[in-house]
């Protein structure tokens, strides 16, 4: 314990607080200026479609301040969308009667960018198959 305080009461004799004060305001004003820049990442988001929750990755671009939002954010980000929203490029049934459809992923990139107004949604990962709710 003695060691690190003499350490530290060494240091301080030759950095002054004045110095180390300047050298945090530099950094906070430059990590602000760089949150101004446009940037590219990934980001999982939650779907409920007609009930039925999933998880989607997307890429979104934006701001570093809106992308902060999103991925730094302590609730889970989750988005209802109606299947009516969405397209679908195939149907399966399987053995018991149940249909499952299958979401293009243009229409779940359309659908999310119109709920994340202030960041582009670049693109979606593989999205899975629901249950059709449709007779």
């Amino acid at each position: 314990m003695g060691e690190i305080k003499g350490f530290f009461g060494r240091l301080g004799s030759y950095i002054s607080p004045a110095y180390v004060t300047m050298l945090v305001a530099a950094f906070i004003l430059w990590y602000i200026t760089k949150l101004g820049d446009t940037y590219t990442t990934d980001h999982t988001v939650t779907v409920v479609i007609d009930g039925t929750s999933f998880d989607v990755g997307c890429t979104i671009r934006g701001k570093g301040t809106n992308l902060i939002g999103y991925t730094m954010a302590f609730d889970e980000t989750v988005f209802e969308i109606a299947s009516s929203e969405l397209s679908f490029d195939k149907e399966v049934t399987d053995d018991s009667g149940k249909t499952y459809r299958h979401i293009t992923g243009h229409s779940m990139q359309q659908a999310l960018a119109s709920r994340m107004n202030d960041v582009d949604v670049v693109a979606v990962s593989k999205l899975p198959t629901i249950e059709s709710l449709e007779p």
